[in-house]
């Protein structure tokens, strides 16, 4: 049987003529042909550019790989031509009406000239083009128009054989080029009924997303400010619940107060982000905040002090738990002799601190002076999480996220067992995508594909979009990858805020950071190398949209049960 595009029902065609060739067709016609009713056009006017388009319909347009492209205009009634004008015979008397085989030929070289625009003059003249004009109540009696041959006219005696009837139009027509491909025929198809979808770019929803996210993380803030007279406090929140920002804004209330505040943390990502966003509000501004995060913290103040500081590479970690702090607390009591410098610290990422750490801001902090302390046990990327040692602190707990959507913490939830709620305002969010390469050489091409539909198709900035993953961008699916279309893939965070790049980075990394989307890339299930911790830091990242490109089948297969999780909360909704 034929393909008609689209389907259609004789039953529910104005035009009873147009419904007995349509049921014709439907009867008749095998395999092969491809038939498109009612089909419209529109051509701009050539001679005055100001003026509307020229536009028409053909009624059926009929084609075939071995005949061609048939325009078929139908009429239906008595006709009779007579000194080359078209009448139609009714009860009352007689109508004049347009002539079929000018509308014909008037929609063959408009559809033929789409064609050319959209798959090119090559192919178009490869295709046999005609028309055809059907009277399917009629015989005709006379001679048929000069502009068309008898044997391109069908009627009633063509309509229990119409296949039989259009070979014969088809060669009256000239059609004898040789068969079309089949790429060939579905390029015409398409040009002829495009095939297209109206979507939403993902920038609008993020836009939306930002706006609901941002107040709803103002609400969480402010029902703690009435904690602020609590001079000691320790605050464990989920990831998402507004930490960071919480510890900035008590550090600028401590600075309000006429305090000196030593704000530190553990990833050096987020003490440059931290400073940036606090600059007019730094001690070498003028301000009366001091940022660093403690590993730059210890190693600037040793210097000051001409302290030998100088990590030990065979085991770093111990170095720092252990030798650092005892290095930082004598540089801090040569340079302030005459007492600490600061009045009031602020640490976030505390889960991350050692209790030497601990020990040794206590040298740079006045006695008894206020400390808060933020924390998540479940981004603890170093070791098991000690618990902040500051007496007489407040606890308070955060388990509400209110960065990311809910369908993102649905995922995170699932992919790593470790419980957040987001807020019951929150946006529900795109559910989160997740890629599996066919084989490992492909991960960094199906990257940059996404990439290149993120920065195009859903017109987000460079600087809306992270791909973390378990290494650093040289040892990474991406290590030989300069750019995407011209969008540099940069590696430090500052540059990428900045807007002159993708940031390519580690989940640890990008610990206490966020972006629009993230692209986890290569992951290759839980190990040494990347922790449910590091899986957790990765997935909450994500303000509104999560793209997973998967190592291969079998570290999907991990994540499955987190990404259905995120694609039924929405089922009911």
């Amino acid at each position: 049987m034929a393909l008609f595009i689209p389907p259609i029902d004789p039953d529910t065609m104005e035009h009873g003529s147009e419904a007995d060739v349509a049921r014709a067709m439907q009867t008749s016609l095998g395999a092969g042909f491809i038939v498109m009713h009612s089909l419209p056009w529109a051509n701009p006017a050539r001679d005055d550019l100001g003026a509307p388009a020229r536009e028409g319909e053909a009624d059926f347009l009929i084609l075939h790989r071995k005949h061609g492209v048939l325009v078929l205009e139908v009429k239906g009634g008595e006709i009779e031509v007579r000194q080359r004008r078209w009448f139609r015979r009714k009860r009352s008397g007689v109508e004049e009406i347009k002539d079929p085989v000018r509308q014909a030929s008037r929609s063959k070289w408009a559809l033929r000239k789409r064609v050319e625009l959209i798959c090119g003059k090559a192919l178009v003249e490869r295709v046999t083009w005609g028309t055809a004009v059907a009277f399917p109540h009629c015989v005709l009696k006379g001679e048929a128009p000069t502009d068309l041959p008898l044997e391109a006219v069908l009627s009633i005696d063509d309509m229990a054989d119409l296949e039989a009837g259009l070979t014969r139009v088809y060669k009256a027509n000239g059609a004898f080029k040789p068969e079309l491909s089949i790429e060939d025929i579905e390029a015409v198809r398409k040009a002829l009924a495009p095939e297209f979808r109206i979507y939403q770019p993902l920038s609008v929803s993020l836009s939306a997303n930002e706006a609901t996210l941002a107040r709803l993380t103002r609400q969480q803030l402010q029902v703690l400010r009435g904690f602020e007279t609590n001079p000691r406090a320790i605050i464990e929140g989920v990831a998402g619940s507004g930490k960071t920002l919480l510890a900035m804004q008590r550090a600028r209330s401590f600075a309000g107060a006429g305090h000196r505040v030593l704000f530190t943390c553990f990833n050096s990502e987020l003490a440059k982000w931290i400073r940036e966003e606090f600059a007019d509000e730094l001690v070498e501004n003028g301000g009366r905040i001091r940022v660093e995060n403690f590993h730059r913290l210890a190693a600037d103040l040793c210097r000051e002090a001409a302290i030998d500081f100088n990590a030990n590479a065979a085991q770093p970690q111990r170095w720092w738990d252990e030798l650092a702090p005892d290095l930082l607390a004598q540089a801090a009591m040569d340079l302030y002799s005459d007492g600490p410098v600061f009045t009031a610290l602020v640490v976030d990422e505390a889960q991350d601190f050692s209790p030497g750490w601990w020990d040794a801001l206590e040298y740079l902090l006045e006695e008894n002076g206020p400390v808060w302390a933020f924390l998540d046990t479940a981004q603890s990327l170093r070791r098991e999480p000690v618990d902040p040692p500051i007496k007489g602190a407040f606890r308070f707990q955060l388990d509400i996220n209110c960065r990311n959507t809910r369908r993102i913490v649905a995922c995170a939830t699932a992919a790593t067992n470790i419980a957040s709620l987001p807020f019951e305002t929150a946006p529900l969010g795109r559910p989160p995508k997740i890629i599996t390469p066919p084989n490992a050489a492909s991960i960094a091409g199906l990257i940059r594909g996404e990439l290149r539909s993120l920065l195009k198709e859903h017109r987000l900035t460079s600087r809306q979009i992270a791909i973390l993953g378990p290494t650093a961008k040289g040892k990474g699916p991406l290590a030989n990858v300069r750019d995407v279309d011209g969008v540099a893939l940069v590696e430090d965070a500052g540059t990428w805020r900045e807007g002159r790049g993708v940031l390519v980075t580690t989940a640890r990394s990008f610990k206490g950071l966020e972006a629009d989307v993230v692209v986890l890339a290569d992951f290759s299930g839980l190990g040494g190398l990347f922790t449910v911790c590091d899986l957790y830091v990765a997935l909450t990242r994500a303000r509104s949209h999560l793209i997973i490109v998967a190592h291969d089948r079998s570290s999907r297969e991990q994540l499955d049960d987190a990404i259905a999780a995120a694609v039924a909360l929405g089922s009911d909704e």
